[in-house]
């Protein structure tokens, strides 16, 4: 039977692990100058390229990143959306969390191992940094996919809205007083794999394997072909039984692989049709439309057949991912242990500040970062107070514990966990209001996923089992919304990750030292009395700078928040700060400018190297 292949290709995934490898990377993260979409301007690329580099690996894999911060006016660090970090929680790469940030000059090397096999993606995890371009796909390849046998060429693509200005410019505008609604920066394109008409071969009679990827920083994706059926058959690294659809929708964060069947007789080439809006809505015929971008690809049969041109969908039969079922029927987990309800809203603090809130509160990064807090402050590590206005949720090991998410705004939230999948329980329709489906049937084995979407005034219930030791963030993926305050923190089995210090490498706690972030005490770095907050970061503190590097904590400040676009682009000071040696002249911002000709681009370079067309049909082979 088919079960019966997949238990036999399971054995193959486990003897193939007994011969991992090591993946070895060097990357130099800088300013790069592209026009993805036929407007140059400065984005953050590796190795003096963008789109950044795609990082495939086997499962059982040992990965070793080391990352040079060549920026010289941000800092920076990785996320590796999706990898549960089992035992490696300080390799999570979430800024203030897990690690600092990596000042410019300076390099970290991120080490763990791949126990989950998938689509995945690591991207910027400080300042809504990602939405400048670094992030790409990450790809766990395995032998004992149960649909190995069920196709015969693989492709990744990735989906993305796009900015024309930088992080720190849009951030000055999401956090105006004058922006009473709270809304946030609106895209001014869609890309298909990091630019505009991309292209791939189909051959008659052939089956394909589209590894698809939302990696925007705020647009839902309705994805389709023209004419062709998509079979999932993985989301978010689960595989599932296999369900054919339409139309798919891909929240900011998340994952499906789909299996597409080519037509036996082709008569011309057929578009691939990507169509961002804010708000798309499962459960009515009509999408309430935020903003209208489309983005078209193309599935060519015959180079000498017609390209496609734009398709303009009106018309919506979105798959509902709550149909889906685990391909490994894991039953649903028992009633929880813990059970937290997060409503949500965004307004105004008391200041008329744009923020977000979780049962009220605003999620601040704290100057220690809150791994730190939980290794450092002995007993004390399981009393939410000591970590401060983190939204902090203390869970111990073996707790089933279920969230109810009440999305109290009129528009779609994707909300992701770190370091595991969950079930997704229920998930009501949307203006359906706060949690009321106690008496709804539910799934004997539910969806499950890393990112789910919250319709619009409406809610939702996970459940996951605390098996993984660490701390991990519970967040909103609408990039806007994370320096709004839209995050939580769940502080895992504390007294065990007390353990894992011994794991955390000297460096780690080097680039804090400094930046001058505590690395031992309470959220304010109060060692002597852990429940005495006072120093710690002013909730007040409006995060315009995004991920500029000076925190203000040594006595240096740095206004220089966009990059010009010239003498950064080009890496050359990259090069002079990435060994250390002249690290001060990025320190001082003296080469940074205020950016304000750098919008369109204008006064970037010419982008010759590495600037990615933003028309033509780019061949994927």
């Amino acid at each position: 039977s088919f079960k019966m292949l997949w238990s036999l290709g399971l054995l193959a995934t486990f003897a193939s692990s007994a011969l991992a490898g090591v993946v070895t990377k060097t990357w130099d993260i800088g300013w790069v100058n592209a026009s993805p979409d036929g407007v140059a301007r400065p984005v953050i690329g590796i190795n003096g390229e963008w789109p950044c580099p795609p990082l495939h690996v086997d499962i059982g894999d040992k990965v070793v990143i080391h990352v040079t911060n060549s920026l010289g006016n941000q800092s920076t660090s990785l996320h590796w959306h999706g990898m549960y970090q089992e035992g490696t929680t300080h390799m999570d790469g979430a800024s203030q969390v897990s690690q600092c940030p990596i000042p410019p000059g300076r390099s970290f090397t991120y080490e763990f191992y791949v126990k989950q096999p998938g689509t995945y993606w690591y991207h910027a995890h400080i300042g809504a940094q990602y939405s400048d371009g670094l992030r790409a796909p990450l790809i766990v390849h395995d032998r004992g996919d149960p649909f190995n046998r069920d196709f015969d060429e693989e492709y990744t693509l990735t989906l993305s809205d796009w900015y024309h200005d930088q992080t720190p410019v849009l951030l000055e505008q999401l956090f105006e007083i004058s922006n009473v609604q709270a809304r946030p920066p609106l895209p001014k394109s869609g890309l298909i794999n990091d630019g505009q008409g991309s292209t791939y071969k189909f051959a008659p009679g052939k089956k394909y394997k589209f590894r698809i990827i939302n990696v925007s920083a705020l647009a839902g994706v309705i994805f389709s072909i023209d004419d062709h059926v998509l079979t999932i058959v993985e989301v978010d690294g689960i595989y599932t039984q296999p369900a054919d659809a339409e139309q798919i929708y891909l929240t900011a964060g998340q994952r499906y692989s789909v299996i597409v069947e080519a037509r036996d007789c082709a008569e011309s080439n057929y578009a691939i049709n990507a169509v961002f809006d804010l708000n798309p809505d499962y459960h009515t015929p009509s999408p309430q439309i935020g903003f209208n971008i489309n983005a078209t690809g193309c599935i060519e049969y015959d180079s000498s057949f017609e390209v496609p041109g734009q398709t303009i969908v009106n018309q919506f039969n979105i798959f509902d991912d709550m149909w889906l079922e685990p391909y490994d029927e894991e039953p649903l987990l028992g009633e929880p242990d813990q059970q937290i309800t997060m409503d949500f809203r965004l307004g105004l603090d008391d200041q008329g500040i744009p923020r977000a809130f979780l049962n009220n509160v605003s999620y601040v990064s704290q100057k220690t970062p809150t791994l730190y807090t939980a290794l450092s402050v002995g007993e004390d590590a399981s009393s939410p107070e000591v970590y401060g206005q983190v939204n902090p949720h203390v869970i111990e090991r073996g707790q089933v514990i279920e969230i109810i998410l009440n999305n109290l705004t009129p528009g779609h939230h994707p909300f992701h966990l770190h370091g595991h999948h969950f079930q997704v329980i229920n998930r009501l329709a949307a203006n359906a209001g706060s949690f009321n489906a106690w008496d709804e049937e539910l799934a004997s084995s539910p969806l499950r996923r890393d990112t789910i979407d919250v319709n619009s005034v409406s809610s939702a219930r996970i459940r996951f089992r605390a098996d993984n030791p660490g701390v991990w963030l519970f967040h909103c993926h609408l990039e806007w919304h994370v320096p709004m305050g839209l995050v939580a923190t769940f502080i895992e089995s504390p007294f065990e990750v007390q353990k894992m210090i011994r794991n955390i490498p000297k460096s780690h706690f080097e680039i804090c030292q400094e930046q001058c972030y505590p690395t031992k005490g309470n959220a304010a770095g109060n060692t002597a009395d852990h429940f005495d907050l006072a120093g710690a970061t002013d909730p007040h503190q409006v995060p315009t700078r995004g991920a500029q590097w000076n925190n203000g904590l040594c006595g240096v400040d740095n206004d220089a928040n966009v990059n010009n676009g010239e003498e950064d682009s080009d890496g050359t000071h990259g090069e002079d700060s990435a060994d250390g040696d002249d690290g001060a002249d990025g320190a001082d911002g003296s080469d940074s400018v205020d950016g304000a000709d750098d919008a369109d681009g204008a006064d970037g370079p010419d982008g010759d190297e590495g600037s990615i067309s933003g028309s033509g049909c780019d061949v994927k082979v």
